[in-house]
Parts: structure tokens; sequence; C-alpha cells
């Protein structure tokens, strides 16, 4: 039989025998629907009628095309949205007050450790000679001040401590055997510049007294650190020909640090000196170090549209490593009017007007929210007296502290805004043809139920 139906003609024919069987089983409701009648038409007496569900409107009762819910007769109450408590509950409409909270934002910021280069510092050699010997020999190592950190074979120190050791024995036979006056003090005068020329050249005090004790000059005298830290970079060997001031070792002080955090370029009007700043790193989880902004760069980094922020960090314990990326929140501070307060400034930080991020329906260039301007109220029975009533109000806001936005103007401390459902609410009044998120300038006439739906 199914080399017949490779014949068209036969095909065809057997299409239309079953076509026709079709017709005759199925009902006809499953195909077709029936067009409004105009006496249904004329029932609406110029009334609208809207799914409860604000999926579409007509200009006639019956059944909702989209959800299948019957269509109910459309009030014009302007700007104003009344709902009853069946019909918020099916729109699942939920409310919050607006209410002051401190006012203090929470600004992100990336960044890194870097040593604090006011504690920088070198160790140099205050004489030139030969290094016989390190006891710094590699990065890294921590160095105390006055610390020993190398000998050295220094010529002119040998000179110098020979050129003490017969002034004092000048001094000492002019006091003794000499006459006349002059003569002493002027033994006493150059024993004291030549004592205080090896104090200049770097030894101390104590050593030039053992010196002179002993009678002897010594061939190797110790080097110490003048400042103390960690050794970044370790410019000499041992047995190298060193001159006088040249950098031995690079040291810096890791007890305080910096945090060179990047803040972007719209931010960075909300950044000032003195403000709390606090750290983590992903090392120390669960742990806060707390600094505060010590510079701010007055320079922006075009290629990047980055503004770079210094923080002051204490770092007595040494676990803030050099290099290590850092996860910051900035502090800011916030006015009564919401907004930014320099700490430097005049004026006081205080408490801000907030509502629920959830409340704000952002349109780009505008932002609304829907207030509640008359509760609901039933009577002992529990019959609805009279609906709830929503309102548009367009809204500035400002900064985001936590789960909540700053809200500079177009609303007062106690309104209840809706925070859930009020999409459905706004498209109410698109489909009534009023003002609304997306079509601020709509005009009377209602705008076409259909779009946006299939047909």
């Amino acid at each position: 039989m199914h080399e017949l139906f490779k014949r068209p003609l036969v095909a065809l024919g057997a299409g239309v025998i079953l076509g026709a069987l079709l017709l005759l089983v199925v009902p006809a409701s499953w195909l077709f629907r029936d067009a409004p009648t105009a006496a249904g038409a004329m029932a609406s007496d110029g009334r609208k009628w809207a799914c409860p569900m604000f999926c579409t409107m007509s200009d006639a009762p019956g059944v909702c095309p989209v959800c299948g819910m019957d269509m109910e007769p459309v009030q014009d109450h302007g700007l104003k949205v009344p709902l009853l408590a069946r019909q918020r509950f099916m729109a699942g409409v939920r409310a919050a007050v607006v209410k002051r909270v401190p006012g203090l934002h929470r600004l992100r910021a990336l960044g890194h450790i870097r040593h604090d280069e006011r504690r920088m510092g070198h160790l140099t050699a205050w004489v030139g000679g030969r290094l016989d010997r390190l006891f710094v020999d590699f990065t890294g190592t921590k160095v105390d001040q006055h610390a020993k950190v190398a000998e050295i074979y220094a010529p002119e120190l040998i000179s110098a401590q020979e050129e003490l050791l017969t002034a004092r024995r000048a001094r000492d036979d002019a006091a003794a055997t000499a006459k006349d006056g002059e003569f002493a003090r002027n033994a006493e005068l150059m024993y004291a510049a030549t004592r205080r020329r090896l104090i200049l050249l770097g030894l101390p005090e104590k050593l030039v007294d053992a010196i002179e004790s002993e009678g002897k000059a010594r061939d190797r005298i110790e080097i110490r650190a003048n400042v103390g830290g960690t050794v970044l970079i370790k410019h000499v060997n041992t047995g190298d020909y060193v001159k006088t001031g040249a950098k031995m070792f690079t040291v810096v002080d890791l007890s305080r640090v910096w945090a060179i955090l990047e803040v972007f370029e719209k931010q960075a009007g909300s950044v000032f000196l003195g403000q709390e700043v606090e750290v983590e790193v992903p090392s120390l989880p669960g742990e806060v170090f707390k600094g505060k902004v010590s510079f701010v760069d007055p320079i922006l980094d075009a290629k990047r549209r980055v503004v770079r922020v210094r923080v002051d960090l204490p770092n007595k314990n040494g676990r803030l490593k050099p290099g290590t990326f850092v996860d910051a929140h900035i502090l800011v501070a916030l006015s009564e009017g919401g907004r930014v307060h320099d700490p430097s400034g005049p004026g006081t930080a205080g408490n801000v007007l907030v509502v629920p991020r959830s409340a704000v329906l952002d349109g780009g260039d505008r932002k609304l929210i829907y207030v509640m301007t008359q509760e609901s109220d039933t009577t002992p029975t529990g019959t609805e007296r009279w609906p709830a009533i929503y309102e548009p109000r367009e809204i500035q806001t400002g900064f985001r502290i936590g789960d909540a936005v700053v809200v500079l103007t177009g609303v007062d401390e106690g309104d209840a805004v809706v925070t859930r459902g009020q999409f459905l609410i706004d498209s109410q009044l698109q489909l009534t043809g009023k003002p609304s998120l997306m079509n601020p300038e709509a005009a009377a006439a209602p705008i076409d139920p259909h779009a946006g739906h299939g047909r």
C-alpha cells in the first residue's frame, strides 16, 4: 500500500479524505473562536475591560486570551492604582517603610600591600676600604639599628687611629713636662681634633675609648647599621672594595605598611584624607586590618581610569606582606542630605533616608517607586471597605548602604513603599495609557493592549 502513496494524485486524495474526517470528529469549539458579537461589544457601554493579571485590555468583556481569566471592568483613577486584598495577593505585593539610618557607605576597592617609602633607608660605608666579612648575607634579613653588618679593612681608619694615639701621647707629655701653658693647650686641642675625626668616620665613642686604652690601632673595624629594618637589596659581597658613602644594603621598616588601592573614576569624588578603611587579605580570612586614607593621587590614570589611594596600616607582627593583594572597603560618611561628608571639612555626618533596593524601578534616565498613599480597611466581618491605593513617585537616589539605597528626593520618612509586585502595578498604568516607568510621556489614549503578545 505504501507504493500507492508515492503517486502524487493518490497522496493528495488521501489527505483530503483524512481532513474531512477530522472536521467531523473534532468539536468546532476546539478549532474556531467566535468573534465578539455586536451585542457583546455594545454591552460594554464604552467601558474598557482588563485582565486581573494585567495581561491585556479589551473593549468588551470575556476571557483573557493570554491567561484565561475573566476580564474585569476598568475604572480611570488617574495615576492612582487601587488594589483589593485579592488583587494584592495575586500580584504578590509587599511593602516596607522608609526610614533613617546612619549614613555610612562602604566603597569597595582592590589593591596591594606596599612598603612605606618614608621608612626606607640605606646602610652605607662611612669609610672606604675592603669588606672582609659580611654579617648580613641575604635579602629578607631583619637588621636592628646599631647591629653589626660588616667588617672593613680601611687604611684611612688605621691612619686616623695612629694619629689619635700619637696625639694622645703628645698631650700627655706636654701636660707632664711643658712649662709653657700654651703648648699644653695646643696639644690638648690636637688630641681632641683627632678623636673627633674618628667619631665622625663612624666609630662609636666606646670603641675609640677601647683603642686608646689598648694603645694599638685595629686593622679591621666593624660597620654598624645606622637604621634598622628588613633588607630589601644587597648591594655588596665579601671582598668588595667600597668607597666612602657607597650603598651596602637597602632596608625598610615594615612595622607600618601602605595599602595602595585603585578607585574608579566615578567613585573618586567620595574619597578624602582621614577616611577609615577596612582591609582584608586572602591569606588571613576573617581578619580585618584598619587604617586611614593618608594620600589621594591628584592625577588620574588616563589608561585605566582609576585614582590611586594610599592607606597607612600598622604591621607590628609583620603579617601584612608587601606585594599581597587586598580587598578593602573605604568607609564613606554621608551628611543628612545624603551627600559625601569630608572629614576635614565643615559639618558632620548624619542619618539618611533609605529604601530597600528592590523597591526602586530603574528606567535608566529616571527612577520610580510606588508609595501606598492609602491603606485598605475591613469591617469586623472581614469585608473590605476600601482598597489600598498606590501612586508612583519619581525619586533621585544616592549611595547604596547594604541592601538599601539612599533617597535624596521623592519620599519622606514613614512612607510605605512597594518592594515586590511594583512591576505589575506599573503595567496597570501602561495598559490604561497613563505615565509609567517606560512611558513617562504617555498620551491619554490607551496603548495597544496586544503589544508584546503573540497572535
